[in-house]
């Protein structure tokens, strides 16, 4: 029986992956006319079929210069609904663009969401009928710590790490510091290409994808020694670079915190050199910045769940 209900569901569509509070899977999409044998991760609409798997969400001059990224934030809202077996609802919806981005985007992305507000479709053969209360756009990294700014030093970098860009937000006094914010083409698909790039010079073949995410989240692998040495090897060299970046924007770690989160916070947990962690946090959740989107709403709300 289908009760409808309100939900506050944060959704934060990467270029690699699609975040929610409680799910995280390949923001890799193709549109297809017919229905596919399978119906894992596949949204059907009045477009067609959208399939969900493996790969990257294109790279674009905006993400809402096509219907991918809808579809995405489809998948990500029925993930948290079927959590409660909710087919029927309405939704308060968070997302988020890079703090360098918000003025260029953040109208952009409201008009997007708004101009469908109400989305009936079916996800997994489950049909969802979906009315948007309301969008709200917020500052990807930011959104994630705002909450935990009060455990953290006055002076601190947050350093997000995704799949195709790291964004970097200083905060001096709990307050962000606008005028030196960066965004930075030189996320963890850049470090993948890399050490390919070794792999072929050096044994003439290549890993996957996946092969390379476990060793970054998990720090090691039961793979043969000489791709595990060369793979872990040109993580050391990406974690250096990313460390001799801040650097250069004249950074000082010793007297800035610097705060890693989101998925790629897991490469600096485990590759990063001990001398620079006594100054650092790493927070490795990958669900952050959607976490954030609901918090920030909810506290819009005044505290309401």
């Amino acid at each position: 029986m289908n009760i409808m209900a309100s939900y506050i569901i944060g959704v934060d569509v990467g270029y690699g992956n699609t975040k929610t509070a409680h799910s995280c899977f390949s923001s890799g999409i193709k549109l297809l006319s017919s229905k596919p044998p399978i119906s894992t991760r596949v949204i059907e609409t009045t477009s067609g079929f959208y399939t969900i798997g493996n790969g990257k969400l294109s790279i674009q001059s905006s993400k809402t210069e096509d219907e991918n990224m809808r579809a995405l934030t489809m998948a990500g809202i029925a993930e948290e609904l079927k959590r409660t077996h909710t087919t029927v609802a309405d939704v308060y919806l968070g997302c988020g663009v890079p703090l360098t981005r918000m003025g260029a985007e953040k109208q952009a992305f409201l008009d997007y969401y708004n101009k469908n507000r109400r989305m009936v479709y079916k996800y997994e053969d489950v049909t969802y009928s979906v009315n948007l209360l309301s969008v709200d756009v917020f500052p990807q990294g930011y959104a994630g710590v705002v909450a935990k700014l009060p455990e953290l030093k006055k002076s601190v970098v947050i350093v997000d790490i995704g799949s195709w860009t790291i964004e970097i937000l200083p905060i001096e006094n709990y307050v962000p510091d606008f005028t030196r914010c960066k965004s930075l083409t030189m996320g963890t698909i850049t470090c993948m290409n890399d050490i390919n790039e070794a792999l072929r010079q050096n044994l003439g073949k290549e890993a996957d994808e996946s092969t390379i995410k476990d060793i970054m989240m998990y720090g090691t692998s039961d793979i043969p020694a000489e791709y595990l040495s060369i793979i872990k090897s040109g993580l050391r060299d990406y974690v250096t670079s990313i460390m001799d970046t801040l650097r250069a924007l004249n950074f000082n770690p010793d007297l800035t915190q610097f705060v890693f989160i989101a998925g790629g916070a897991s490469i600096m947990k485990h590759f990063l050199t001990e001398s620079f962690k006594r100054n650092c946090v790493i927070i490795d959740d990958v669900h952050i910045n959607a976490k954030g989107y609901e918090d920030l709403i909810r506290k819009k709300m005044g505290g309401r769940a």
